[in-house]
């Protein structure tokens, strides 16, 4: 039997940094695994460090979930002030890497690509993509310290 994401699960509210009103969550659906600890069934659009697939913990204050284990894709973080075919880019995405659009809130895009499809590809559809549309993207869990955007140290989860 097939399952759907809809059969099992939830909505989640995970730590995604501090804005002008203090601490800011996103809600993301995920998969309830014990006490705290859940599944990703999405990429998230805002927070860091985490993609569809992950397993993590989350502790309920202002603070990152820790990752539990890594699923194995990337999250991809997109912005562009202009609207696009959605249902296009979605098939472009499957077709070519074997990844979904998870979420797209205003300007804000959000990817799964299995970080089997290697970064130089990764790079090469994204930048290709970024020079069409004029959009900024980056890779949202790759980074150890997610709190300093100059620290580039990266976490290298996808060579273990």
């Amino acid at each position: 039997m097939e399952h759907h994401m809809e059969d099992n699960f939830e909505l989640i509210y995970v730590y995604a940094g501090h804005g002008k009103n203090g601490a800011v969550f996103e809600e993301i659906p995920a998969q309830f695994i014990k006490a705290n600890q859940y599944k990703i069934l999405k990429s998230p659009g805002l927070a860091q460090n985490l993609a569809k697939g992950d397993v993590i913990e989350i502790n309920g204050k202002a603070e990152h979930p820790v990752v539990i284990s890594r699923g194995g894709n990337f999250c991809i973080q997109m912005y562009f002030p202009r609207k696009i075919d959605l249902n296009k880019l979605s098939q472009d995405i499957k077709l070519k890497l074997n990844g979904t659009l998870d979420g797209a809130n205003e300007d804000v895009y959000s990817f799964s690509i299995p970080s089997s499809n290697g970064m130089d590809k990764i790079n090469h559809y994204f930048n290709k993509l970024k020079e069409k549309i004029q959009a900024e993207w980056y890779y949202a869990n790759i980074y150890k310290n997610i709190d300093n955007s100059s620290d580039e140290t990266l976490l290298n989860w996808w060579n273990e």
